[in-house]
């Protein structure tokens, strides 16, 4: 299925040092453009969405080499060539209806179709072929850096590639303290696997499994970048970063949670694989005293 843009363009709105939002004009087949504002929880959205196609992307290139990278060219070139003019009009004097309040994604194998609601509670759906994501995320990317927000930028590398489903005090074994984070369905579909994290301190009593976490991932076991995001979770929630600013941490634990597919896990699907975990660490643990 051949996508709905023919071209597209990004310029920045600011509000002081800050983004603002993010113009995004696109042309579509029949030569109209339609322009969009997306400020920064959709545009996150909006990233995330382009980010778990372009893995799909990357393995389709690997498994068909030289043709598909050809494609994934001469959808780049006819992007190039198709890019609709933005008029310092329309970032000056932003049409607050054109605002997406949110996004739905509609996966497909080789497209997928982003449904949004504008401001104005009209509805959209724009479909776009998976050999044009590439070029969409550079242009993001680039008016992202031209904007010059750094403290967005920064957030939008630390969170972009999981999401937090869970933060739990552990300390009450095999009771659970936990706290919950909701997101739309379609959000748990960009994720490949879920991960169960542990983090060991140092306390009066020796080291101790204090608290824990259950995420939602595709980043590589026990890569360095899974461990980036275990720690920065532990610094950043305020859940856990009450027993990171107690004690000294020693030691980040992680497991892959076996999930159902097709459908999100439930309450028990996560934290009873979880307390499991905890459990054999914290027999680990005994067992490494004793001797």
């Amino acid at each position: 299925m051949q996508g709905t843009m023919k071209g597209f363009n990004t310029a920045v709105i600011k509000n002081g040092e800050e983004l603002f939002a993010l113009a995004l004009k696109i042309k579509k087949q029949d030569d109209r453009c339609q322009l969009y504002y997306l400020q920064p929880v959709v545009l996150f959205d909006l990233l995330q969405i382009l980010l778990s196609r372009l893995a799909k992307i990357t393995q389709r290139a690997t498994i068909e080499g030289e043709s598909y990278q050809s494609n994934l060219m001469a959808s780049s070139e006819a992007l190039v060539t198709n890019i609709p003019q933005i008029d310092m009009t329309e970032l000056q004097q932003p049409d607050s209806a054109r605002r997406i309040a949110s996004l739905t994604l509609k996966p497909g194998d080789t497209h997928f179709s982003i449904i949004a609601v504008l401001q104005n509670e009209s509805i959209e759906v724009l479909t776009l072929d998976d050999t044009q994501v590439g070029m969409m995320l550079v242009g993001i990317q680039q008016a992202l850096h031209n904007s010059g927000d750094e403290k967005l930028l920064t957030h939008i590398n630390s969170y972009l590639d999981h999401l937090v489903l869970y933060a739990t005090d552990m300390t009450g074994i095999p009771r659970i303290d936990y706290q919950q984070f909701e997101y739309p369905e379609w959000k748990h579909t960009l994720f490949s696997h879920h991960l169960a994290v542990l983090y060991c301190f140092a306390t009066e009593q020796g080291e101790k499994i204090l608290s824990g976490a259950v995420i939602k991932t595709s980043v590589e076991h026990r890569s360095e970048r899974e461990v980036s995001i275990a720690r920065l979770l532990a610094e950043r929630c305020p859940k856990l970063k009450a027993f990171s600013d107690k004690y000294p941490m020693t030691q980040v634990m992680t497991r892959v949670i076996p999930a159902p597919q097709g459908k999100i896990a439930s309450l028990d699907d996560c934290l009873l694989p979880l307390r499991t975990f905890c459990q054999e660490m914290q027999m680990n643990q005994g067992s490494s005293t004793l001797q």
